[in-house]
C-alpha cells in the first residue's frame, strides 16, 4: 500500500477500511489528505481530522443551515411532521420523487401531501423520534441515507386502519432517500403496519383480506414476482460487499436460501437484541432462530437478493450497516403465515445492523407482514 508523506502526529498509521471507503471516496478534501488504494485509505491522524471536519461541514446544492446528512434529514422530517409543516413537503421533495413501500408507488409530491394529512387524520399527535442515519456521498451533491425512526401516536381518527380506537401505537419505520440539491428525489420505505393493526385490536390476516378484495374491486393488477423485486430495486450502485458487510450478506443468503440456522452463532452476538415486524423484540440467538423458523416454514427455498447498502464506521461508535433487500419465494410451507397456498411472494424489507467486534449486536427488520399477507389474499382471488 501507498503510504502518505510525513509523520503521524501520534506515532503511528491509522487507516479507514475500505468497506468505508465509498463515505470518503470524491469528496473535496484538502490537497494530499488521502491517496486512495484498492484496499485501504492510509491517512495519517492530522489529515483523518481534515477529513472529518471536511464531511461534517459540507453540504454541496443544500441551504447553509444543514451542516451534514443527518442533521438535513431530522430536521426536515420535524419541520413536517412535528412542526405539522405539511406544506414543506413541496420544499424537500422533488415534484416527481417516486415513493415506493411493499404496497404503493407514488410519485408525485401532491400524493406525499396527500398522504401525509391523511395519516395525520388518524393520528394528530404522531411524533417520528429519529433513531438513527446511516448514509454515504455516492458522488459529489448526492447523498443517500437510510433513516430509522420510532413513531408514536394515538388512534383518534377515521382513516386507513378504520374508526378511532383511542389506542396508543408504538411502530417503527425505515425509509431509504436520495437527496440532491436541498431535496428528496427518490425513496423507498417500509412501515410495521402489522404493530399498528395489532396494537389497534385488528387481525392482520383479516385486514390484509379486505385490503386485497378492494384491490381486486378496484380493477387494479396483482403485480408480478418481477415487478415486485424491480420496485424494490434501483440506483445508485453502491458496488461489492467486502468485509464486515459481505460476511453479513452471506450470512443473510444462507439463512433465506438454505435455512440454515446454526450459522448466527458466527454471526452474531449472544445477546443480540433483535427488533423485528408485529412490534416484536427477540433477545438473544435462540429467540431470532426462533423468528426466522417461522418465516421459512412459510417460505422455504426462496432467493435472497441485496439492492443497497451502506457502511458507517465512526470513530467511538459501534459499525452500522443499512441493507435494502428482497426475498423472492412462495407460500409453500406452513409457518407464521398459515396454511400454504403457493402463493408467489416477495419480502420487501431493510435491515439496520450494528456491530462490535465483527458481531451483531443490535439489529432492525423492518418487514411489512400487511403486504405479504396480501400476496397470499391475491393469489387466492385470482
Amino acid at each position: 500500500h501507498r503510504k502518505l508523506h510525513g509523520q503521524c502526529p501520534t506515532g503511528r498509521q491509522c487507516y479507514v477500511r475500505s468497506s468505508s471507503r465509498r463515505i470518503y471516496d470524491r469528496t473535496i478534501v484538502p490537497v494530499g489528505a488521502f491517496l486512495p488504494t484498492s484496499d485501504r485509505l492510509w491517512l495519517n491522524c492530522w489529515s483523518r481530522e481534515r477529513l472529518k471536519h471536511t464531511l461534517k461541514n459540507t453540504m454541496q446544492g443544500f441551504d447553509s443551515e444543514f451542516t451534514n446528512l443527518k442533521d438535513y434529514i431530522l430536521k426536515i422530517t420535524h419541520r413536517i411532521w412535528e412542526e405539522r409543516g405539511v406544506d414543506r413537503i413541496r420544499d424537500y421533495y422533488a415534484e416527481h420523487a417516486p415513493v415506493k413501500t411493499p404496497t404503493s408507488v407514488s410519485c408525485s409530491v401532491e400524493d406525499v401531501v396527500r398522504f401525509t394529512l391523511q395519516t395525520l387524520q388518524m393520528f394528530p399527535d404522531r411524533q417520528l423520534l429519529g433513531e438513527d442515519v446511516i448514509g454515504s456521498e455516492d458522488i459529489p451533491g448526492t447523498f443517500y441515507s437510510s433513516h430509522r425512526i420510532l413513531s408514536t401516536m394515538t388512534h383518534e381518527g377515521d382513516g386507513f386502519f378504520g374508526p378511532p380506537t383511542g389506542a396508543k401505537i408504538r411502530t417503527r419505520i425505515i425509509a431509504d432517500c436520495i437527496c440532491r440539491e436541498n431535496k428528496v428525489i427518490d425513496e423507498w420505505m417500509v412501515r410495521d403496519q402489522s404493530a399498528i393493526v395489532k396494537q389497534i385490536g385488528l387481525d392482520s390476516k383479516e385486514f390484509s383480506l379486505k385490503l386485497a378484495q378492494d384491490l381486486k374491486k378496484s380493477g387494479q393488477a396483482f403485480l408480478s414476482v418481477e415487478e415486485l423485486v424491480e420496485r424494490w430495486s434501483g440506483p445508485p450502485d453502491s458496488g461489492l460487499t467486502s468485509g464486515i458487510v459481505k460476511e453479513l450478506i452471506e450470512t443473510y443468503t444462507t439463512i433465506w436460501e438454505t435455512s440454515e440456522l446454526r450459522i448466527l452463532n458466527q454471526s452474531h452476538d449472544r445477546a443480540c437484541e433483535v427488533f423485528a415486524p408485529g412490534g416484536k423484540t427477540f433477545n438473544g440467538r435462540s429467540q431470532l432462530a426462533d423468528f426466522l423458523t417461522g418465516y421459512l416454514a412459510s417460505f422455504p427455498k426462496g432467493k435472497f437478493q441485496l439492492h443497497h447498502w451502506i457502511l458507517n464506521e465512526e470513530e467511538g461508535k459501534n459499525a452500522r450497516i443499512a441493507l435494502r433487500w428482497s426475498y423472492s419465494t412462495h407460500h409453500h410451507g406452513e409457518g407464521f403465515f398459515g396454511k400454504p397456498n403457493g402463493a408467489p411472494t416477495v419480502i420487501m424489507a431493510m435491515t439496520h445492523a450494528e456491530l462490535q467486534e465483527g458481531k451483531v449486536i443490535r439489529e432492525y427488520h423492518a418487514i411489512d407482514e400487511i403486504s405479504l399477507w396480501m400476496q397470499i389474499h391475491q393469489h387466492a382471488l385470482q
